[in-house]
């Protein structure tokens, strides 16, 4: 089989797939405007405004958020309890990860710029100068714990 119907054969299977129990009650269509789009400030993390486009981040199951950054925003060194999905949809964001977490050490993600990190990778994201903003996609519920201090992971 051809590489190209490989794909369209799996692409079949995943459309194929029944929906979350969310998307069904809807008919199997979820959609959120701009116009419709809650951002609440985080208070313990000032610059940071998130709004929820899908699920839910405390529950178990697939969250969409999109997260807007303060113009030269610098997070704090974290890992998460799961995988996440980043895309970059306004401004430029920059992600260090791994053993070296400053600034220097950051990847820049211009517009367009997608990541993936696996569960427990030491990561710190950091604005530009227009700030970013961008999508985080995974599976809730989730945790982050803070590098800089010992304690329980937040939710």
């Amino acid at each position: 089989m051809s590489r190209a119907r490989s794909m369209a054969v799996t692409w079949t299977a995943l459309l194929l797939l029944p929906l979350p129990a969310q998307a069904r009650e809807t008919r199997g269509v979820e959609h959120v405007t701009p116009d419709a789009m809650t951002f609440r400030p985080r208070p313990e993390d000032p610059g940071v405004h998130v709004a929820i486009l899908y699920g839910s981040p405390a529950e178990s199951g697939h969250y969409v958020l999109r997260l807007r950054l303060a113009a030269h925003w610098a997070g704090r060194p974290h890992t998460h309890g799961g995988a996440e999905l980043l895309t970059v949809h306004s401004g430029t964001c920059a992600m260090a990860h791994g053993d070296d977490l400053s600034r220097e050490a950051a990847r820049e993600l211009p517009v367009g710029s997608f990541m993936a990190l696996s569960a427990g990778t030491p990561m710190r994201a950091f604005a530009g100068a227009e700030g970013c903003v961008v999508d985080v996609q995974g599976q809730g519920p989730l945790t982050t714990r803070y590098l800089d201090e010992d304690g329980e992971p937040e939710t």
